[in-house]
This record gives structure tokens, C-alpha cells and sequence, in this order.
């Protein structure tokens, strides 16, 4: 995919823009534009993915969801697994 901008600038300069007076600002121009293709690519590939879930980490939400629909009297705001540091201590005096 690196490699693309390159040949289109080459193809440019020697095939496409030979007889314009700027022929390497026409083939920059080009391969400006392939950069641009090539980044669009990699961005809708990238949003295209699935998500993944870690299948501990899914039964670990699903139960943890369990228990809050049971009501086995861990409230709270479904971090109650771990342990609670700095501010986010709460003051038991």
C-alpha cells in the first residue's frame, strides 16, 4: 500500500504529465491524492471490523449483570469487583 503514491507519482512524471511545464508538481499533485485513497482505505477497513470481545471478559459482564439483577446487595455502579483507590474511596467513619 506504501508503494502506491510512489508508482503514481512515477507513472505521472513519465506517462501522464510528460508534456505540462510543472510535470513533478502535477506528479506530487497525484501522488498526493493516492496517499489520501490509501489512508481512506486503511480508515474504512479499520471501522469495517468486527469489535472483539474476549470471551472472559464477556462471561465476566454477563455475570456481574446477574448478580445486579438478583440483587445479592453489592450496589453500586458495576465496578464493585475492584477495588476502590483515591478519591473514588468511599469513607467508612
Amino acid at each position: 500500500m506504501f508503494t502506491l503514491p510512489i508508482i503514481a507519482f512515477y507513472v505521472g512524471l513519465y506517462f501522464v504529465f510528460p508534456h505540462k511545464e510543472e510535470p513533478l508538481m502535477w506528479s506530487g499533485g497525484l501522488a498526493v491524492i493516492f496517499a489520501n485513497v490509501v489512508i481512506a482505505g486503511y480508515v474504512v477497513s479499520a471501522f469495517s471490523e468486527e469489535d472483539e470481545i474476549t470471551d472472559g471478559h464477556h462471561k465476566q459482564q454477563q455475570q456481574q449483570q446477574q448478580q445486579q439483577q438478583k440483587g445479592d446487595g453489592k450496589s453500586g455502579d458495576g465496578d464493585a469487583a475492584y477495588p476502590r483507590v483515591g478519591v473514588f474511596k468511599q469513607r467508612t467513619d
